[in-house]
């Protein structure tokens, strides 16, 4: 009986042995396999909000309630954007410590979004070095990003630091973004920093997916990006911004912008003068103009100063000289002083009555900086054609458009001036060249009217539909959302003891 006890525990021993041998402990440093993912199909599939449960250390810092994810996942959408502010989860004065109990809260975050079917994107709002909201910071954080080496340090650490603790989940369940709406710089600088965050990060996972937003504010595509592995190109649509942000309190000069209506018309809004030559040109229309009609133009903001030119074919008949400074004067409804320089807010009316009839009105702003028009109105015979110049994006240049005998506005070979043609560039841009990209963040704040705002969301998200690209508003709940939006001319519905703008969701899901 012994011997065969001992034999037992032999055969037992051996094939426990066997099986340490034929599957041994997984090694957590062993290398994470590559896999093909088709980041058009990604973006396509993929709709949803901004959280702000983090997104500044003074007034937004209160985690993310599991609530936000059952209500994305009930009204039909599987995707958030969770914009960080890097003093939120680090100890104040060091961004180089990260505080385990703040960081637990994105991990919840992340693990809420797995229970849910939410996808997670986790972006760097303001991140070491740059924000594009001004903040007063600690001498040794009031770096530039693009150009000190500690801050870009620093930066790359942080997204280590994310794609470590995150590099077991899956390509599906979370993605980076990351840094929010870089300015007007140099795209190799901006790209030459992005790289070694790429780099670290598909270090540790190479299929974990990375948004890059655009330069210019996330309008424009990257392309020396264009080819990367794993890389998605964010841009942010807040265009015309004088719809998007009319009566911003945070936006200088938002106030005096004739109220929204829309469909507007993509001209752009700039007049560049002769310091900004790279994108100086003229507005143009050409039409039959008759005598004695008008042309007035209401102007929003000059910087440093700018001469309004008005030309009638060749002739000039208004020359409008702005000089901007302390004083009000005439001229300007705010002072506002910047780091460039006074750039003060007008939203007076110039114009001119036309001398003689004419084929060609050109407006140019022939000195100084730049201005910005807020609206051009043309009174001939006995119709009166007001333009909203919709184009408020920067660098955007002037060209020539037609009027037509009823007042209509076309571009120079007579096709229509498309309300959303800056927008509708970059996107065929971005199928031409074969660039992923996704809308991480649009809206519209709560001041601007319910109606023109559900009209324009109609337009921005059927042009999205129709080029098959993902998109994430800003935000779920809040001025800008769907939610306990404050809207005094909107008709709420109760929904889990919030106020639902169901109009603006039912465009939001495609209904």
């Amino acid at each position: 009986m012994k011997g065969k006890i001992i034999a037992i525990f032999l055969i037992i021993a051996i094939v426990l042995y066997s099986c340490s041998k034929d599957e041994p402990p997984p090694d957590n440093n062993k290398p994470i396999e590559e896999i093909p993912i088709d980041l058009d199909q990604f973006s396509q599939d993929h709709k949803g909000f901004n959280l702000l449960g983090k997104f500044d250390v003074s007034w937004s810092n209160n985690g993310f309630p599991e609530e936000e994810f059952i209500i994305i996942q009930n009204l039909g959408f599987n995707f958030v954007r969770l914009p960080l502010d890097y003093r939120t989860y680090t100890k104040a004065g060091d961004w180089n410590t990260f505080l385990e109990n703040e960081v637990a809260k994105i991990d919840q975050a992340v693990e809420w979004g797995k229970q849910y079917g939410v996808h997670v994107c986790i972006n760097l709002h303001r991140a070491p070095g740059y924000c594009v909201n001004k903040a007063t910071l600690p001498a040794n954080q009031d770096l530039d990003l693009w150009i000190d080496p500690v801050a870009q340090e620093a930066f790359v650490n942080h997204w280590a630091f994310f794609a470590d603790r995150y590099k077991d989940y899956s390509y599906e369940d979370v993605s980076f973004n990351l840094v929010n709406e870089p300015g007007d710089m140099n795209e190799a600088a901006y790209v030459n920093v992005m790289q070694k965050a790429i780099d670290k990060i598909h270090d540790i996972n190479p299929n974990r997916i990375i948004f890059v937003d655009g330069l210019n504010y996330s309008r424009d595509l990257i392309m020396s990006l264009k080819n990367a592995k794993n890389i998605i190109q964010a841009i942010h649509v807040y265009d015309p911004f004088t719809l998007t942000h009319y009566k911003a309190s945070w936006v200088n000069g938002s106030d005096t912008w004739p109220v929204p209506i829309w469909p507007i018309t993509s001209i752009s809004n700039y007049l560049y003068g002769p310091w900004k030559n790279e994108y100086q040109s003229s507005l143009i229309f050409e039409g039959d103009f008759l005598q004695d009609g008008e042309i007035t133009i209401n102007v929003h903001q000059v910087s440093v100063q700018s001469t309004l030119q008005v030309k009638l074919d060749d002739a000039e008949i208004l020359n409008k000289a702005f000089v901007c400074g302390p004083d009000l004067g005439e001229d300007w409804t705010v002072i506002n002083q910047t780091e460039w320089g006074y750039q003060n807010i007008s939203g007076k009316d110039y114009g001119v009555t036309l001398p003689s009839d004419g084929q060609k009105l050109t407006i140019s702003n022939i000195d100084g900086d730049w201005m910005t028009m807020n609206r051009i109105t043309i009174v001939n015979g006995d119709k009166e054609i007001i333009i909203i110049p919709g184009n408020t994006s920067w660098g955007s240049m002037q060209k020539t458009y037609k009027i037509t005998g009823e007042g209509e506005i076309t571009e120079a070979d007579g096709s229509p001036v498309l309300a959303l043609g800056s927008l509708q560039e970059t996107l065929d841009q971005a199928q031409s060249e074969q660039v992923p990209v996704m809308v991480q963040e649009f809206g519209v704040f709560n001041q601007t009217p319910h109606d023109v705002t559900l009209a324009y969301l109609s337009d921005v998200v059927t042009l999205f539909n129709t080029y098959q690209i993902g998109y994430t508003l800003w935000n779920l709940g809040g001025s800008f959302g769907i939610l306990d939006s404050d809207r005094s001319d909107c008709t709420y519905t109760s929904y889990r003891g919030k106020q639902l703008d169901q109009a603006m969701t039912d465009i939001l899901q495609g209904n």
